[in-house]
């Protein structure tokens, strides 16, 4: 068989041409071909029978003759859940879980960063001020709600950091009957998003974009949040409606709020959130961490076996959930 690989864009979110050497060495009975751009990708689709893709366009699809199956190396498959992939027949898996860990010491980076004002003591650093007294009192995330919405792999491991640090732990999840992680004291249904937002101290979001989530958290949301509550988004900047977070942001309507995604990627610069001096910004950076394509090609590599064997692959998306 023949396998596209095709992960070009930035340089961090490129797959190494070693990584597809690697495969190729793991799998000599099919030919990888890893194309560098979409043009190279379009030539080399028609052919291929699965692909190793985040960037699958609909032009790409309609130019693919054989694709059964194409694997994401990102948990979030909305840029791949077009009409036309959707009423088709090709599998998709995405590599849900291997962002879990990183993704959730980044969201207590965040806290741990917002609570202790760690962006005032940055900012002053250039300038060699002391900003002990702009800093003030500072909290502590021990014996704080943290409300969690979404209890997917990312979800359900900043559970655990929390229930680690001593934090009282909710959650909002579609299916409340499954469970949820030990220690985690309450888990509600989504139509009772706002009760979580009321008792939370510290909100997360962890949830897959879908068109139930979309503008999930506006400014009817925010204004039920507490004034002292700091909300970190991880999942899709989509869930959020950015310009009304910036402006309660801006009104003191919550403490602060720590973000990794937003509406469009790169962030404006224009962007009042840049300058908001209770935000703080790192860029789309959550889930990478040392030697992601090879965690990456080892799940591709453990899925490509099933397929090869005629078994059920696993992280099979429901292309209607979008999840």
């Amino acid at each position: 068989m023949k396998i596209l690989a095709y992960v070009a864009g930035e340089p961090v979110w490129t797959i190494p041409p070693s990584q597809v050497e690697r495969l190729q060495r793991l799998f000599p009975h099919h030919t990888l071909v890893n194309a560098v751009d979409e043009a190279e990708a379009m030539r080399e689709i028609a052919d291929a029978d699965i692909a190793l893709s985040s960037t699958i366009t609909p032009a790409l699809f309609g130019a693919a003759k054989r694709l059964r199956w194409i694997h994401s190396p990102a948990a979030g498959v909305g840029r791949l859940l077009f009409p036309e992939m959707r009423a088709s027949d090709v599998v998709l898996t995405n590599s849900s879980g291997l962002h879990a860990n990183p993704v959730a010491e980044h969201v207590f980076g965040l806290a741990i960063a917002l609570s202790r004002q760690f962006q005032v003591a940055i900012r002053r650093q250039p300038e060699h001020r002391f900003a002990k007294d702009e800093i003030g009192q500072v909290r502590v995330l021990h014996g704080h709600y943290l409300g969690i919405v979404g209890l997917g792999a990312i979800g359900s491991a900043v559970a655990r950091l929390g229930v680690a640090f001593g934090m009282h732990v909710i959650a909002v999840r579609r299916h409340p009957e499954s469970g949820a992680p030990e220690g985690v004291e309450q888990v509600f249904g989504h139509e009772q998003l706002h009760a979580l937002l009321a008792a939370s101290d510290y909100v997360v979001l962890a949830a897959p974009l879908t068109a139930e989530t979309t503008g999930l958290i506006s400014a009817r949301e925010l204004r039920l949040m507490k004034r002292t509550a700091f909300l970190i988004n991880v999942a899709r900047g989509k869930l959020v409606r950015e310009r009304e977070l910036a402006e309660e942001l801006a009104k003191g309507t919550i403490a602060g709020a720590g973000l990794d995604v937003f509406e469009h990627e790169p962030l404006d610069p224009r962007s009042p959130l840049w300058d908001l001096p209770n935000v703080i910004i790192t860029p789309h950076t959550s889930g990478f961490f040392e030697r992601y394509w090879d965690a990456v090609g080892d799940m591709f590599a453990d899925n490509l076996r099933r397929f090869d064997r005629g078994e059920p692959l696993f992280n099979v998306v429901d292309k209607t959930l979008g999840y």
